[in-house]
């Protein structure tokens, strides 16, 4: 008996995702614990495409920084960093029927990037309403979070 709740116990911790979410008024960041960047990467972007969304940008920000760090004889900051730009033609409609200036927020932006302590951080800056009554950008805000969230489980 021990032994079986004891293999269950084993088991089921293999089953939750290792991760802690820091959450303020301008930023959303789930910082992993020991994990591939390469495969979160991927899974971040599977889910993105799982979604109906199209990466429309992928910027290598810790290669380029890297590189000016190097010319200016400095330690560089991130390991790894990768700014993700995406959009969905019906999502991007909703966002201009409610207000035709929501198109400043296209392409939404995710990033995942890793520094030299070994954690994986998934973020997005959060989005603010251009006017009172707009809901569009509390939307936007949820529909990442659910993004990064789905691809670590």
């Amino acid at each position: 008996m021990n032994k079986i709740f004891l293999l269950t116990f084993v088991f089921l911790s293999f089953l939750k995702a290792n991760y802690e979410i820091t959450e303020s008024e301008n930023l959303f960041v789930v910082k992993v614990d020991k994990a591939n960047f390469d495969e979160k990467l991927l899974s971040l972007k599977d889910e993105i495409n799982f979604e109906g969304f199209t990466i429309v940008y992928e910027l290598n920000l810790a290669k380029a920084t890297n590189e000016v760090a190097v010319l200016l004889e400095k330690k560089g900051v991130l390991e790894k960093g990768i700014n993700l730009g995406i959009c969905k033609s019906s999502f991007t409609f909703e966002m201009l029927e409610e207000n035709f200036n929501n198109i400043n927020y296209c392409p939404l932006g995710i990033s995942i990037y890793k520094n030299s302590d070994n954690s994986i951080y998934v973020s997005y800056k959060k989005y603010k309403a251009f006017k009172d009554g707009d809901k569009m950008a509390n939307t936007i805000n949820e529909v990442l979070k659910s993004l990064i969230l789905k691809s670590l489980d």
